[in-house]
């Protein structure tokens, strides 16, 4: 083997290499989103409710900022139910929508449990609509 062909060789390895890492980072360099859905009882301004409320988190763990347009419930029957704002609940803290959601952060959008329309609500599932990216599902809700 001559020497220019191994270094054609060692070259065109460390370029396919170098393109890899290139799109793989590229492709990881946006918003990264995750959902997940609970229950709590909030305390806001120093005022707990009484009463026990659900929620939708988001949490952005990318390198750039997302735009959250909506939150929802998928219910066990297939039904979604979708939200472009949340209600004015006791001890909530009000959180718009759109709303920028920064890397590295998290929110949380309430509701009252009258959303799950009877059905069990360990079986619904969560999920936000990013700008952009489309809808972004969570897991089941946890309690």
């Amino acid at each position: 083997m001559s020497a220019p062909l191994v270094v054609s060789v060692i070259a065109l390895v460390l370029s396919l290499a170098s393109i890899s890492w290139q799109a793989w980072s590229w492709w990881w360099s946006g918003p990264i989103v995750k959902v997940t859905g609970a229950s709590d009882s909030p305390i806001y301004e120093g005022h707990q409710s009484d009463l026990g409320y659900h929620y939708v988190q988001v949490v952005n763990t990318g390198r750039a900022a997302a735009t959250i347009e909506a939150f929802g419930v998928t219910l066990p029957t297939g039904l979604r139910l979708i939200r472009y704002s949340q209600d004015d609940l006791e001890a909530v803290q009000p959180c718009a929508l759109p709303y920028r959601l920064e890397p590295h952060s998290s929110a949380r959008w309430y509701f009252t449990p009258q959303i799950f329309q009877g059905e069990e609500p360990t079986k619904a599932r969560p999920f936000v609509m990013v700008s952009g990216k489309g809808q972004k599902d969570g897991k089941k809700f946890f309690f």
